[in-house]
């Protein structure tokens, strides 16, 4: 250790295994750069800077007690000590505040906060970004043959700024993500999301709800509407019993879920219709008697059946036996092919030649009374309180008859039409459809029909080309059905009160052969077609419920 220093520097050398070190006995002006005065030099003893090989020498009280000085001199120079450094820091902060006070009106110095869409709040602008670099709003790119860039650049722009360039970039990353990403939302922005997703998970919740439930939906709507139907294709309803040749009848029992089929393979078919088995109940087989007709009666106990004869059957399913009716007084007929049931259980009404219309008991199938058309009978078709009988013929009228004066009290010229070929009225009795041998159907308003002897047609469907083989309401009055068994397919539903013709049936791939003969189930859930395959084709309308 050296005694206090002059303002001189000397340097000692000596040899150390051959080479020399230099030990500074002294020191600059300046004192290692800490710039102190000549007075605090003289008072600061600077310890001796060892060699790098160092030698181990004990320490005197003294010494200790003089380096420790020195590191606090040091300390008090350099950061100017533990209090004078609190003091600089509330000067400045004093100093700050002061001229902020000094830069802010009163007004400025305080807020009052009336709720988060009150004005007059807080600043609750968008923070800046962290960090920004100003070289980018400076650089200018030119944008001619850059292909990775095209989706950003504007027609026959050339040149595009950095800070146009960052927000194109900045919009096509969003659109391609959907919105701007999580990391990239404040924390308000965040707890908007959370609150929406959480109303919408209510909103899931529900509809979870009302798939879970059970039911028919589509039954509960109140008007069956036009333009597209819903319908499905189901196993056949005699696909447990085809028949051999055509279909001539398939009918709906009025009261339980059994089809009966009816043809020229001398077989009557029941089924039990439950859409995927249809389980046959019952095969009645009628010898060298092949079924033109076949209808329930009104109350659903019996099967009456016609054929190429002048007598007729009668099943009764109650007793399970078999009617034979072999002769009608006072009716010289040689053939009873078609007839229809009244919906009252009143009436059987036989189409005879020469225009000729047979009125029978239902109940104990007696001949009542002939009603004489001008032209010859081809359909008939009851009112549903079966007080009225309307029929078309080949000489292009239709006969309003009063079944209970059993007088025509009314006749009117179907528009345009030649030969009549079918006819039907609806259940509420406002629409009467009149097929022709040319395919056209007209579709008229009943009243006029009773008023008037040249009535224009609703709506004339022409949708087939061939002669119209059946006409049929659906119990809802919401769809009319016409086919024709010249041709595959010619089948079509009418949507009333529109008029229209369901585009989607029959589909293209829908193989539905010549449809001769259908029906609607009581309450519409089903349609059946009968064809010239032996099928009985079924169909479910799921606007309404089943049958």
């Amino acid at each position: 250790m050296l005694g206090p220093t002059s303002n001189s520097s000397s340097t000692r050398r000596r040899s150390v295994g051959g080479e020399e070190e230099g030990i500074t006995e002294g020191v600059d002006n300046d004192i290692l750069g800490l710039g102190l005065d000549n007075e605090l030099k003289a008072d600061i003893p600077i310890p001796l800077m060892l060699p790098s090989k160092r030698r181990k020498t004990a320490k005197t009280l003294g010494e200790e007690e003089s380096e420790k000085r020195a590191e606090r001199m040091l300390e008090k120079v350099v950061f100017g000590g533990e209090q004078s450094t609190l003091d600089n820091l509330f000067a400045d902060k004093i100093e700050s505040d002061e001229e902020l006070n000094e830069q802010m009106s009163g007004e400025e110095l305080f807020f009052i906060d009336r709720g988060d869409n009150s004005e007059g709040v807080l600043d609750q602008s968008k923070p800046k970004p962290a960090w920004h670099d100003e070289d980018d709003d400076q650089i200018t790119l030119d944008m001619t043959g850059r292909k990775k860039l095209q989706d950003i650049r504007h027609k026959d722009e050339k040149e595009l700024s950095g800070d146009k360039l960052k927000q194109r970039l900045k919009s096509q990353f969003e659109n391609l993500t959907g919105s701007k990403p999580n990391w990239a939302k404040l924390k308000s922005e965040r707890e908007d999301r959370k609150r929406k997703d959480a109303s919408s998970d209510e909103e899931d919740d529900e509809e979870e709800d009302l798939m879970k439930r059970t039911g028919d939906y589509l039954a509960s709507s109140k008007s069956l509407t036009k333009g597209f139907i819903d319908i499905k294709k189901y196993t056949d309803a005699n696909k447990a019993s085809p028949s051999e040749g055509w279909i001539e009848s398939v009918e709906f029992h009025p009261n339980a879920h059994v089809l009966l089929t009816a043809g020229k393979d001398l077989r009557l078919n029941l089924f039990q219709v439950d859409g995927k088995n249809n389980a046959k109940i019952q095969s009645v087989f009628m010898e060298k008697f092949p079924i033109m007709t076949a209808h329930f009666s009104a109350n659903g106990e019996e099967v009456i059946m016609s054929s190429k004869s002048k007598w007729f059957y009668v099943y009764d399913m109650i007793a399970g036996k078999i009617i034979h009716i072999p002769y009608i007084r006072g009716i010289q007929e040689r053939k009873l092919e078609k007839f229809e049931v009244s919906p009252d259980g009143q009436y059987l009404a036989f189409l005879g030649s020469y225009g000729q219309i047979y009125l029978l008991s239902a109940k104990t199938k007696e001949w009542i009374s002939t009603l004489k058309m001008n032209g010859s009978a081809e359909a008939v078709a009851f009112s549903k309180d079966g007080k009225t009988l309307y029929s078309t013929g080949d000489d292009g009228e239709i006969y309003v008859w009063n079944l209970q004066s059993r007088t025509c009290q009314h006749r009117f010229v179907d528009d345009g039409c030649v030969k009549g070929t079918s006819i039907a009225v609806s259940p509420n009795n406002m629409y009467l459809a009149c097929g022709s041998y040319s395919g056209v159907v007209n579709i008229y308003d009943h009243h006029d029909c009773l008023s008037k002897t040249r009535p224009k047609p609703s709506k004339a469907i022409k949708n087939l080309t061939t002669p119209t083989s059946k006409v049929l309401f659906n119990s809802t009055n919401e769809i009319l059905s016409i086919a024709s068994s010249a041709v595959n397919k010619a089948i079509r539903l009418v949507h009333l009160p529109s008029y229209s013709v369901f585009s989607n049936f029959p589909e293209l791939n829908d193989m539905t052969g010549r449809v001769n003969s259908l029906d609607f189930s009581p309450r519409s859930g089903f349609l059946t077609l009968g064809n010239n395959k032996g099928q009985a084709l079924l169909y479910r309308l799921k606007h309404f419920s089943e049958s």
